[in-house]
């Protein structure tokens, strides 16, 4: 009798695009998706995170034995633990799976290839096909640079791809970014359409019971609406296409109070759970742009985040790691305020505890699309959350812990490099040349928050005085020796010096103060372990 083959498909990889399985059913081969316990337990994951994952395996598991596979579908302590195990049980003289996506999986795999000690299973890890470019051809590219930038990686992508290039082999419309055309606010008095919204199944909605009472998880999942299936991917990709994307490049960066999707497309949940491959997303999206549908600056504003800054944070991720896990370039020493786990004071941590309200209205509202939804755009990312933890002085990592067990498209390879570069500057500018900081006025102009604030953003001292104004002058005082001479950084510690020292005075003890009244977080970041 052949001994089989077995095919572990990771979370992941829940298509035929990316998993890696022969093309066609075969006898000798027995197609692997595992549960780990260890790695449901490793952080206090989202409910809709969790059952975007569950429900996606589960349907992809049985397209596949409907399609006449060998599927087995298991509940194991580890992964190493459960291929190891199966490996014994079915006689298998290999164990096939994608090279690992996160550090984690390479440490199961070494984990695996220990268990295989003394057997005769071969391990053999295959390319990752969920991203558009290798790991090798990412380290190539950045082999012996001083500095590592997104755009000039992103201009080597749509060379490689011929994505958004004429037939000269120079980028349509003349230019490489229109990223400056792309920083509208929304327009006062226009409706915000409804999110997109795919009705859970009766798989699903297993999922969703199983997780509601699971304890030590965050959010609900009441609204849960992404796609699990392939069928519904296509649909919800070929809905953003013809109905958004033509607005979606003016208004990406807009803010508005109690809306967390905008005209964004949340197709990040989906290509990084394997159901869309990049490709198809960057190709459909520009296919829109050449039948005339879409203008240029809404459609290479799209695509630069997939074949840009998607493939630039997985590269930098290995590039980086180990060490990006505890990079704390600004010497910060909090924890993670205890709102961002509880906007509204409600019961923190499994108890009937409860906390202060957070009264920054910007920031709450963001906080509530994570707990409600697993996600929000990228504005209330950078420039709401991440932005609030950096003026604060919270470590990266307890931010980056909070990212990743919080959003539906989060996982370590992308949200690490992005809060630890980009988010806090915690890589001290590896991947983001400055830290991305400002003070309320910013927030004030690209959304509608402020005007039902307690707070003002233009005061940077007083009752009413705006945290993140008061903070962001803290902050370049607190660091002004480090970015005196940056040229990014420069013009704004020169304005910081135009600041009279008594009011300079006056806002280092407001924003110490303003520290001193924060609960901070003891629950999730003492009890958070990979």
């Amino acid at each position: 009798m052949t001994r089989p083959t077995l095919a572990f498909v990771a979370p992941w990889e829940c298509s035929r695009s990316v998993a890696p399985i022969p093309a066609e059913p075969r006898e000798d081969v027995v197609v692997v998706l595992l549960e780990s316990v260890q790695k449901g337990a490793s952080l206090p994951w989202h409910r809709q995170k969790l059952v975007l994952v569950l429900s996606a395996m589960r349907h992809f598991a049985d397209a596949l034995t409907r399609a006449g596979y060998n599927v087995r579908m298991e509940r194991a302590e580890s992964y190493a633990q459960g291929l190891a195990a199966l490996a014994r049980e079915t006689g298998a003289r290999r164990i096939v799976a994608t090279e690992p996506r996160e550090w984690d999986m390479q440490e199961q795999f070494e984990a695996l290839t220990a268990e295989l000690t003394g057997t005769k299973v071969e391990l053999v890890l295959r390319p990752d096909r969920g991203f558009l470019a290798t790991r090798e051809e990412f380290a190539k590219w950045a082999d012996g640079r001083k500095e590592y930038r997104m755009e000039w990686f992103y201009r080597e992508m749509r060379r490689k791809w011929n994505v958004l290039m004429d037939e000269n082999g120079d980028p349509e419309g003349g230019r490489w970014n229109y990223d400056a055309e792309n920083r509208k606010a929304w327009p006062k008095g226009r409706s915000v359409p409804a999110p997109f919204h795919v009705e859970p199944d009766d798989i699903t909605r297993e999922q969703m019971q199983r997780v509601a009472s699971w304890s030590g998880r965050w959010g609900s999942v009441d609204s849960f609406g992404l796609p699990v299936t392939r069928r519904d991917a296509k649909a919800w990709l070929e809905r953003f296409v013809t109905e958004r994307l033509g607005e979606f490049g003016p208004y990406e960066d807009a803010l508005v109070d109690g809306e967390h999707e905008l005209l964004h497309s949340a197709l990040s949940s989906i290509i990084n759970v394997g159901l869309l491959h990049p490709l198809e997303v960057v190709q459909r999206a520009e296919r829109a742009y050449r039948e005339g549908h879409v203008p240029i600056a809404s459609v290479e504003g799209f695509i630069r985040q997939i074949l840009g800054w998607r493939e630039f944070m997985r590269g930098m991720y290995w590039q980086l790691m180990p060490g990006l896990r505890t990079a704390n370039a600004l010497d910060t020493e909090h924890e993670l305020p205890r709102w961002f786990w509880a906007p509204d004071g409600e019961a923190y941590g499994g108890s009937d505890e409860t906390g202060t309200p957070c009264e920054l209205r910007c920031l709450a509202d963001s906080i509530r699309h994570v707990r409600d939804h697993g996600r929000t755009h990228h504005i209330n990312r950078l420039m709401v959350q991440s932005n609030f933890a950096t003026l604060l002085g919270v470590k990266p990592e307890a931010l980056s812990r909070w990212y990743w067990a919080g959003f539906t498209d989060a996982y370590e390879w992308v949200e690490l490099p992005n809060v630890a570069g980009m988010g806090t500057f915690g890589d001290g500018g590896s991947i983001a040349s400055k830290p991305y900081v400002s003070t309320g006025a910013y927030i004030q102009r690209m959304g509608n928050h402020c005007a039902q604030c307690t707070y003002d953003p233009k005061q940077r001292t007083g009752d009413t005085a705006c945290p993140f104004t008061t903070l962001y002058w803290d902050f370049l005082a607190r660091h002004r020796e480090r970015f005196a001479n940056h040229p990014r950084m420069a013009m704004m510690i020169r304005n910081l010096d135009r600041i009279a020292e008594p009011e300079l005075v006056q806002i280092r003890r407001q924003a110490q103060s303003f520290r001193d009244g924060l609960e901070w977080d003891t629950t999730w970041s003492a009890a958070s372990s990979r």
